[in-house]
């Protein structure tokens, strides 16, 4: 009896695409990869979600996700504007405080994609 092998190959294939892409996807970002003052943006949320960083700090945000995503100040006063997936932006904070900020794209309501940056 003969059989055909095409479907098993077909099938191992796919499986071999599925697991290599859920590897390499930027959403399987490691937190001991993660540059040192660094937000990523995945899953529709800011990780970490507070960060406190010493005065004169950049703070770089990475967005990890296949969504456009922003990280900006509730009070406007700074804006990382639109970022595409894989998009680093930094914003520099030279002065002590606590800074609460968005995604304009995934926040409604007071509720979502929303973070902090304790200024020390």
């Amino acid at each position: 009896m003969k059989t055909n092998s095409l479907p098993i190959v077909i099938l191992t294939a796919f499986l071999l695409i599925v697991s290599i892409s859920a590897c390499t996807s930027t959403k399987n970002i490691k937190a001991a990869s993660v540059p040192p003052n660094t937000v990523i943006m995945a899953d529709t949320k800011f990780t970490p979600n507070v960060i406190t960083v010493p005065r004169g700090t950049t703070v770089v945000w990475q967005n990890a996700e296949d969504r456009v995503h922003t990280a900006t100040a509730n009070d406007k006063s700074w804006n990382t504007g639109d970022m595409k997936i894989g998009e680093r932006k930094g914003i520099t904070f030279d002065k002590p405080g606590t800074y609460p900020y968005h995604c304009t794209h995934h926040t409604m309501l007071g509720v979502g994609m929303t973070g902090t940056v304790i200024v020390q």
